[in-house]
């Protein structure tokens, strides 16, 4: 879990620079906004350097931080399903959209649709399960920020009696939110520029996702004549959207909530990473060094300037600077998933145990249920949680169990000697508090301070 978190915590630093150069090249067009790799690593590392230093003043001052991102990207989300409304309702070749992408990438959907056939798009058809298993690993990391909140639950008053209806009402909501999204998104483009070939109906939306995602070359994207080609986003859709409907102003602004949404991602993810260190720490699991906490702050501070420390193989992995990227690749999405399915995995299999192996631990839960509705609701998520854990290695085989050159090479030892240094750890703490007496069995029964 703690690398999982740490490690995304660097993604999403580098990442918020990267919708600064979409977003932005889009709304700002024909000025474009455009990175060097050192530029977006030193930028990650700067996002990781500010919030570091803000979560060292405590869990309040981040919920203040959180609610100011929060509420005003909130209300501009209106405007993002606006957009794309508006898109869906006029999908001819002199709709919104259609010319917003001329306007902004210098050509018109037909040409993105008409590269996209010429590149291979009709012949790279895949099926239902190989879209949803390509799908599934952006879904999952999206989904890690969210439960993250559980982990924080020592510093929320009456936690017992508000955190599981806020786990469950906020679970639906931002599933509803995500479905809209990318429901909308998509249908807004679905029959722009669309043609027939092979008997199968190709639009925009699947030549710009092609285009982006397909690996179709910048040379060949230039000799198409478009001019200013931004990877597809829904956010980025929304603006082009605007731009079309001579709205510039709502344009930037729908940039600018993309970027913070995206950095609404780091509060949780440092604070899951930190609390998770702490907790061990606590638990004489890691160096008590880790558990210390500020007596003006109330916040870990070891634990939250070494997350912070991890952070920065993220940007790495993200930034790709000095061409590192292929050698941490352990850090990257789907080795964040990987990370994070292997703990809820097993997350999943204790729930289904607790009740009938540690009775006494079940017995002494604020918020109960049922041994059989335990233990069902387990076993049910363990499979589930088995399953994406499953597919994130298979899509990953070949850097854990086959790697082929240098960097897979590298990129293999960085993911088992993480695995294998939190192995060494847990079986020194065993033995180290075991030959000093402290009773392994009710070492989880002390609550840290709050």
């Amino acid at each position: 879990m703690f690398l999982a978190e740490a490690f995304s915590y660097g993604l999403i630093g580098v990442a918020v620079f990267e919708a600064i150069m979409i977003f932005y090249s889009i709304a700002l067009a024909p000025t474009v906004i455009s990175f060097s790799a050192e530029i977006l690593f030193l930028g990650g590392v700067l996002i990781i350097i500010i919030f570091t230093a803000l979560a060292l003043f405590g869990v309040r001052l981040y919920g203040w931080l959180m609610h100011g991102m929060f509420w005003p990207t909130l209300i501009i989300t209106v405007a993002f399903f606006a957009m794309w409304i508006a898109g869906a309702m006029d999908p001819s070749a002199t709709g919104p959209l259609a010319k917003g992408v001329t306007e902004v990438m210098g050509q018109p959907p037909d040409v993105f649709v008409d590269l996209a056939l010429q590149e291979g798009m009709a012949t790279e058809i895949s099926t239902f399960y190989d879209a949803f298993s390509f799908a599934l690993a952006g879904a999952f990391w999206a989904y890690m920020g969210w439960y993250s909140v559980t982990f924080i639950a020592g510093e929320v008053k009456e936690a017992n009696k508000k955190l599981p209806m806020v786990v469950l009402v906020s679970g639906l909501i931002i599933m509803l939110v995500y479905l809209g999204a990318s429901s909308f998104s998509a249908i807004a483009c679905l029959e722009v520029g669309e043609t027939t070939v092979g008997g199968n109906d190709w639009g925009f939306f699947q030549a710009y996702s092609y285009i982006s995602r397909g690996g179709v070359s910048d040379t060949a994207i230039a000799g198409a004549g478009i001019t200013n080609f931004q990877d597809a986003w829904s956010t980025g859709i929304a603006s082009l959207i605007a731009r079309g409907m001579e709205l510039d102003w709502l344009s930037w602004i729908i940039a600018l909530a993309g970027v913070v949404w995206l950095a609404n991602d780091i509060p949780p993810f440092l604070l899951v990473s930190s609390r998770t260190l702490f907790a061990m720490s606590f638990d004489k699991m890691m160096p008590e060094k880790v558990a210390e906490v500020s007596e003006r702050w109330h916040s870990p501070t070891w634990a939250v300037i070494i997350t912070g420390v991890f952070g920065i193989v993220g940007c790495m992995a993200e930034s790709n600077v000095f061409d590192l990227g292929g050698y941490v690749q352990f850090a990257g999405v789907v080795g964040t998933d990987i990370y994070d399915a292997t703990f809820l995995t097993l997350f999943c299999v204790s729930m289904m145990l607790l009740p009938l192996e540690r009775k006494e631990i079940y017995d002494r839960a604020a918020v109960k249920h049922s041994i059989g509705a335990v233990v069902l609701l387990g076993s049910i998520a363990s499979l589930l949680a088995g399953y994406c854990l499953f597919t994130f290695v298979r899509e990953s085989v070949g850097f854990m169990f086959s790697p082929s050159g240098t960097e897979d090479v590298v990129s293999a030892l960085g993911f088992w000697g993480c695995i294998a240094v939190g192995i060494l750890l847990y079986v020194y703490y065993m033995y180290r508090n075991t030959t000093k007496g402290v009773d392994m069995r009710t070492l989880y029964l002390s609550i840290p301070p709050e």
